[in-house]
């Protein structure tokens, strides 16, 4: 009893994972550009999944501050280019802001580390698992990405 006890469990843990668990193809990138002197090539690669059209990809693009009680944020834009001659696209983190920040009173040497997000235009983009995304950053930064799903069903809007 105990051993197919075992034994569902583990089909039932393999099977769960399924939908994520195989390794994105590699894709030949030599044909983009180099990244410049104090910035970095950062690739992501998704794994095939059923119904990519109903799927997005949030790209987080910050870095770790010391910051206290007050929510601090960046504002900047990922820009779209183009790899002449092949057609594909990378993004580029434009010019970023200072930081900005609420301004609540906060308890003195109440200070932690926390990743400090970019938010503006170009961060949400289409899943692709055919393609990388391939982000150039300062290296002072780095990527991070969250995948988001559509519900399976469309809810009607009402007429008002």
């Amino acid at each position: 009893m105990k051993t197919v006890l075992r034994f569902s469990l583990l089909g039932a843990f393999l099977l769960s994972g399924h939908a994520f668990a195989a390794e994105p193809k590699k894709f030949d990138i030599s044909m983009f550009p180099a990244a410049e002197i104090n910035q970095e090539r950062v690739v992501v690669r998704l794994p095939e999944v059923e119904n990519e059209a109903d799927m997005m990809v949030e790209l987080q693009v910050g870095k770790k501050m010391l910051v206290d009680c007050n929510v601090p944020r960046f504002a900047g834009n990922l820009e779209q280019h183009s790899v002449k001659g092949w057609g594909y696209n990378y993004l580029t983190l434009g010019k970023v802001s200072d930081p900005i920040s609420t301004l609540m009173a906060c308890p003195e040497g109440q200070k932690k580390e926390s990743f400090i997000q970019i938010y503006g235009q170009g961060f949400f983009v289409n899943y692709n698992s055919k393609l990388p995304f391939v982000i150039y950053i300062p290296q002072e930064y780095e990527v991070r990405y969250r995948l988001w799903r559509a519900d399976a069903q469309a809810q009607p809007a009402m007429i008002e």
